[in-house]
């Protein structure tokens, strides 16, 4: 423990000597980036069915099929309504069972929330450098802060914006320029840290701002990523020794072992 105490502290001096001076902040996306969100989804989706099989035997309980009603885009990623329409087209829907689904979905995805490898000391480093630390979700106020402070991290950042204080959700710029300016900074000044090609990168990068992609959070299919970001990170850790290489023109990466979860 106090090897790995010194080699983080070696690398932080290091990274304090080398990194850009403009650098000033990072924008951090949250589910996937800072822990697993697809992984506890899929267990509350595990859990409801249980639930359900209770009163149909015959129920197929593949937490899968019901994950996937909540990538149709029909309603938010987190609507309950998506748990109505998979209890209503299987005859299975009641008040009372619904209700129950929904406290069942809701205590199973929080409760199983674990934070990915090297997150937390990853995060006080990169404070010790000066740097300031935001949250830019697509989640709602509410659920954020929850997620946070089950994982005790809502002390970490100095602001979070939600899709709830912009009207809107990412890839629309305006969680980015929302965080820039209630932090009082140019978007050459922050990184964006997050695990979607499409939702931070792309974005960000077009707004001026550097970008750092979290691959080990990438549940998606694969997307394009030829030239999408500055960065990748195979694991949250790789950020402290990226951030020293900024201005480098190449993209940096480390071996490939990229993890998917199917739907």
């Amino acid at each position: 423990m106090n090897q790995i105490r010194e080699t983080m502290e070696s690398v932080r001096k290091n990274v304090q000597q080398n990194r850009p001076k403009t650098l000033k902040a990072v924008l951090f996306d949250m589910d996937n980036t800072l822990f697993d969100f697809v992984a506890v989804k899929l267990i509350a989706c595990r859990e409801i069915l249980s639930y359900l099989g209770e009163g149909d035997k015959n129920l197929k309980k593949d937490p899968a099929e019901l994950f996937r009603y909540f990538l149709r885009g029909t309603y938010g990623f987190e609507d309950y309504e998506n748990i109505k329409d998979y209890m209503q087209e299987r005859k299975l829907f009641t008040a009372q069972a619904y209700r129950q689904c929904c406290e069942i979905y809701d205590r199973e995805k929080l409760q199983n929330l674990e934070l990915y490898p090297g997150v937390r000391d990853t995060l006080e480093e990169l404070k010790k450098l000066g740097l300031r630390l935001a949250i830019i979700t697509d989640a709602d106020r509410y659920h954020a802060h929850a997620r946070l402070t089950r994982v005790g991290l809502l002390d970490s950042f100095e602001f979070l914006v939600s899709a709830d204080m912009t009207g809107t959700k990412k890839p629309d710029p305006a969680h980015f320029l929302f965080a820039l300016d209630a932090l009082g900074l140019k978007p050459e000044e922050s990184l964006v840290v997050g695990d979607s090609i499409k939702r931070d990168m792309a974005p960000a990068r077009r707004l001026g701002l550097k970008t750092a992609y979290a691959s080990y959070g990438d549940w998606r299919p694969t997307e394009e990523t030829e030239q999408c970001f500055d960065f990748q990170l195979n694991t949250f850790q790789d950020l402290m020794g990226y951030i020293g290489t900024l201005n480098s023109p190449h993209v940096q990466t480390a071996p490939q072992n990229k993890n998917q979860i199917d739907p």
